[in-house]
């Protein structure tokens, strides 16, 4: 793999496609943005003779073809990011893979098995809440109709596929056969630092958090803030109690091992300075390694909730949001990872990871791994980068790991 290539191409697809220049990286899913990121894949691709095709739900795939019908390689990550996100979130995998199947094309090399190139859309759930919806629509953990229902202030997910001149209808039969593909692999920057801590650059993941989120709604009544504290119904006094006592009962030590708790969002409804709100809103996100503990945390942080608003004398509604993860990664693609960094002599750290990516999905499906490169951050702006050399390491392991198996 050419490096000064590698990484030109990764600085350009993740900085230049951004709304927010200046302020981290914002690419939304099926956005005029995300637009103009398309076709730069698609113009790469098409240097290489090969097209890019979009699916019903934004995802986009290539065929880089092998010389047998054995079940195929799938490689890639996501091309959108959240809002301000880190600057090579998720376009490292798509840049690793790229470059990848064009140094096979370039040297002439045909692999055993095809390998298909997917760059997922919503991977980051920041149009409506659900992450990775685009891996779990066509491995079926969504099914299509529920596009339908999942909304934001504007529109519902189906609506704003088909504003973007996709076929959402079509996802039913595009959907991922799991006796076609023999192994997922996908490379991404690290979103926690534990491979900083532990003064790792690369690491192999052997399972991925479960997680759950919700959107939660305490209605009150609004009032001028003038009106007396014991006159209230204030729901912005339920979200710091209800804050509270979950983070209690999570430090406790009542949840097993591991259980995170984040309030990701709030806003206030009306917004204004002079109002007692009427709403308040917020997001709850649960992980926990293990799938069969998220219920009984779940229901607890419910109850929770509940119980705060009929104390207070206000409504609650939760809805549900998102829920992935608890899946152990292939030893398959663990070990093509290891054997790859063993021979390229680069030492890696074997870790649990908190963080839901695509490779969750599609391991539900399919032996799946995941390759982490530390990221670092800078102690004056706050702003996330991974190291060039990390860079360029993380995408030769990934590559030679994906020789290894394509040629299997």
């Amino acid at each position: 793999m050419n490096k000064e290539r590698f990484l030109s191409q990764l600085e350009e697809l993740s900085t230049a496609y951004n709304d927010t220049k200046g302020k981290g990286v914002t690419r939304f899913s099926w956005t005029h943005t995300a637009g103009l990121a398309q076709s730069w894949l698609e113009k790469a691709f098409s240097r290489m003779g090969i097209s890019l095709i979009a699916d019903g739900a934004g995802n986009l795939h290539a065929l880089y073809k092998g010389k047998t019908n054995l079940p195929r390689v799938i490689v890639g990550s996501h091309l959108d990011t959240v809002r301000n996100g880190a600057r090579y979130d998720g376009t490292f995998g798509l840049i690793a893979a790229l470059e990848t199947l064009r140094s096979f094309r370039e040297e002439g090399f045909i692999p055993n098995r095809s390998i298909e190139f997917i760059a997922f859309a919503e991977e980051e759930g920041a149009n409506f809440g659900t992450t990775c919806l685009g891996s779990k629509l066509i491995t079926g953990i969504v099914k299509p109709d529920e596009l339908k229902s999942l909304t934001n202030n504007e529109t519902n997910a189906w609506q704003m596929l088909e504003d973007f001149g996709l076929e959402p209808e079509n996802l039913e039969k595009q959907q991922v056969d799991p006796q076609s593909v023999y192994a997922y692999l996908e490379a991404h920057v690290e979103q926690e630092r534990r491979l900083t801590k532990n003064n790792f650059s690369l690491g192999v993941v052997k399972a991925i958090s479960a997680m759950r989120s919700y959107k939660i709604t305490y209605r009150g009544e609004s009032v001028f803030a003038a009106t007396p504290m014991k006159d209230r119904k204030d729901p912005v006094m339920s979200f710091i109690e209800c804050h509270t006592e979950i983070q209690k009962t999570v430090n406790s030590g009542i949840f097993p091992e591991n259980t995170r708790f984040t309030v990701g969002q709030i806003s206030c409804n009306p917004g204004s300075p002079i109002v007692v709100p009427r709403e308040c809103i917020f997001t709850i996100d649960i992980r926990n390694l293990e799938l069969s503990a998220l219920p009984a945390i779940s229901d607890k942080i419910k109850d929770i909730i509940l119980s705060v608003a009929e104390k207070n004398g206000i409504e609650a509604e939760i809805v549900p949001l998102s829920k992935s993860g608890g899946v152990k990664m292939s030893e398959l693609v663990q070990n093509a990872y290891k054997n790859a960094a063993d021979e390229l002599g680069f030492p890696y750290y074997e870790m649990n990871c908190g963080t839901a990516f695509d490779a969750a999905p599609m391991g539900t499906l399919v032996p799946a791994g995941l390759l982490l490169v530390a990221n670092q951050v800078d102690p004056v702006t706050q702003e996330k980068y991974a190291l060039a050399d990390d860079l360029y390491n993380g995408a030769q392991v990934y590559e030679k790991a994906i020789r290894r198996l394509a040629s299997e």
